[in-house]
């Protein structure tokens, strides 16, 4: 493909059959690749993530609306992670061949055309915002689905930028957006105590500004997580949120079980990674291998 875009879409279920579906159909699209998918049944969330050109993942994203529609109901949705619908968030990164400008656009077609077709309400968020309040996506999803279904056809703010002023009565709404690579990070502590993570989570959120954190339980394994979105890692590096977690959990007596990435890293996160702790403090992208045989050498 000469243009990349890349689109980590979050479904509000970890349903394998529904999700497996959706892969199985996105699979038939050329110019269109579904590099990674996950389901987290604590969350009770998914994550697919879609690397593709811009009329291809125009096509595609509608197949998560068609499947959501024959098998979820956002109001039987129970689940850690926020959200205001079953599509919840479908965010376009450009990485080749394209720029946030062309992103932005391709948010605003998407998000007019799943508005006009399937009678959901749409709000543009991050680089595609077109009201400043829509700009920050946590602030769209105060509250959740159920402040929203009371709110959204009586306070401005909560207004849509495209669609009903009213839910869908099963698929809720959904958030379309343009923004830079994000890492959705994750650091599990081995503990059962919810508010140990809500504290470190407010910590990381007053400490690193490049870190969006929440604290969550994680029952069917006995922890909690502190989950978060690394917006920009060139400013916050992994290392640097993975210490800061780890050191205010020593001061709760409490231990890391480990971490995770949900989705796809940019190589460049890696990298900074190796050169910290490897001590490496010049090695580059360019001395990976796989970055030379990316584009087909």
């Amino acid at each position: 493909m000469r243009e990349v875009i890349q689109s980590a879409v979050n479904v509000s279920t970890s349903s394998s059959a529904v999700v497996q579906e959706m892969v199985e159909r996105l699979a038939a699209f050329e110019n269109l690749k579904v590099a990674d998918y996950s389901l987290d049944p604590d969350h009770n969330r998914s994550v697919v993530t879609l690397l593709g050109a811009q009329k291809a993942l125009e096509a595609a994203i509608p197949i998560f609306f068609e499947v959501a529609e024959k098998y979820l109901d956002i109001r039987l949705h129970r689940g850690e992670h926020p959200r205001i619908g079953i599509v919840d968030v479908i965010p376009f990164t450009p990485w080749r061949g394209v720029g946030m400008e062309e992103c932005k656009a391709l948010a605003w077609r998407v998000g007019e055309e799943i508005a006009r077709r399937f009678r959901v309400p749409v709000y543009f968020y991050g680089e595609a915002a077109r009201r400043p309040e829509h700009r920050d996506l946590s602030q769209i999803r105060r509250g959740g689905y159920e402040v929203l279904r009371e709110e959204i056809a009586r306070v401005p703010e909560r207004f849509p930028d495209a669609g009903p002023y009213e839910v869908h009565p099963t698929l809720g709404a959904t958030a379309i957006g343009a923004r830079g690579p994000l890492v959705a990070f994750n650091v599990n502590l081995r503990t059962q105590d919810v508010s140990v993570a809500r504290k470190i989570a407010a910590r990381v959120r007053g400490g690193l500004q490049a870190v969006k954190a929440i604290g969550v339980e994680l029952k069917t394994r006995g922890m909690v997580q502190v989950s978060m979105n690394v917006l920009d890692f060139r400013r916050n590096s992994l290392l640097e949120v993975f210490r800061l977690v780890a050191l205010e959990a020593r001061r709760y007596g409490v231990d890391v079980a480990g971490s995770e990435i949900i989705g796809l890293v940019p190589l460049e996160a890696l990298v900074d990674l190796a050169q910290v702790v490897l001590g490496i403090p010049d090695l580059r992208v360019s001395q990976v291998v796989e970055h030379h045989l990316a584009d087909g050498f």
